[in-house]
């Protein structure tokens, strides 16, 4: 059986739980924030189970991947499962990325080196293999999402944005025939100028809107000089995913509450625009497990408004 075939078989196994709106299910858990388990991820490489039961006793019941953490996801799944922790989406490991963000934790591998790495991992050529591979993991582990986070080069030509709008399409068409869902999440260089527009804006204008969703990186796209409650006005079809994190007036990455963000202004923007779920992930951790109890204790009690 040919791999889009096989996907597609165990799309049908899948089908019932895709039936109900998932707005419902978003519900459910928005009041809470979810957890991006990058933000523990020195954790667990040093202990997978004892970092997830942490987790789950600090409040989070709900987590976004990396891929599968280089395990099987029968095993993923079932530690997920002994924490009461629920995951609907995940990050793309191709290859042997998640590796190399694991030696660079450790300190093996330079910031610089991992960019180059990153960048090679997200090869033109191979999107069909590996868009393939992360929906087969997800399928195991009852994730509806599937998401392409760009990469941190400096500035986007026209002729790239092109390539990876072309790369966009297959991975969009690959999780629908899957009955699952592709999404964007951005950074801070897609929108810089590009010829008359940026290329996050062209990303997303020449994209199939049903095929491609987006997850915003709020902190990013402050970043950036944008208003990301603008963008969600802007595509309030297309947004079903956010990243929750702060930054300070210099740029440096915070915890919530402790910067320029109006997290309330945010998360009603992201419900008036049908966001499902949405993460905390501190991407410069020092103290994890202190980082994310202040940030769940901080995000639970922000009133929309």
């Amino acid at each position: 059986m040919k791999r889009r075939e096989f996907i597609k078989a165990l799309s049908c196994l899948a089908a019932a739980s895709y039936a109900a709106p998932s707005m419902a299910l978003g519900r459910e858990y928005y009041s809470k924030p979810g957890l991006q388990l990058f933000t523990v991820m020195k954790l667990l490489d040093a202990d997978f189970s004892g970092t997830l039961q942490k987790v789950s006793e600090i409040g989070y019941r709900k987590v976004e991947t990396m891929g599968s953490f280089n395990l099987e996801p029968t095993q993923l799944k079932a530690q997920l499962d002994e924490f009461g922790l629920k995951t609907y989406s995940q990050h793309l490991m191709p290859g042997n990325l998640y590796e190399s963000f694991s030696k660079y934790n450790r300190g093996l591998i330079s910031w610089d080196e991992i960019i180059k790495i990153f960048i090679a991992a997200f090869d033109f050529n191979r999107v069909d293999a590996f868009v393939s591979e992360a929906i087969e993991r997800a399928q195991v582990l009852g994730q509806k999402y599937i998401v392409w986070q760009l990469n941190w080069q400096e500035s986007y030509g026209l002729a790239e944005v092109k390539q990876h709008i072309k790369a966009f399409h297959l991975a969009g068409e690959l999780c629908a025939q899957a009955g699952m869902k592709f999404a964007l999440h951005n950074h801070n260089h897609e929108f810089a100028p590009l010829d008359n527009s940026t290329a996050y804006d062209l990303m997303v204008q020449e994209t199939n809107p049903d095929h491609v969703k987006l997850q915003m990186d709020f902190m990013w796209a402050s970043f950036a000089g944008v208003d990301p409650v603008k963008y969600l006005e802007r595509y309030p079809t297309r947004y079903r995913l956010v990243h929750l994190k702060d930054h300070d007036k210099k740029g440096k990455i915070v915890l919530p509450g402790h910067g320029v963000e109006d997290f309330g202004r945010l998360l009603k923007a992201s419900q008036i625009a049908g966001v499902e779920h949405a993460y905390f992930e501190f991407d410069q951790p020092v103290k994890p497990l202190e980082e994310i109890t202040q940030a769940y204790d901080f995000l639970s009690k922000v009133p929309r408004r």
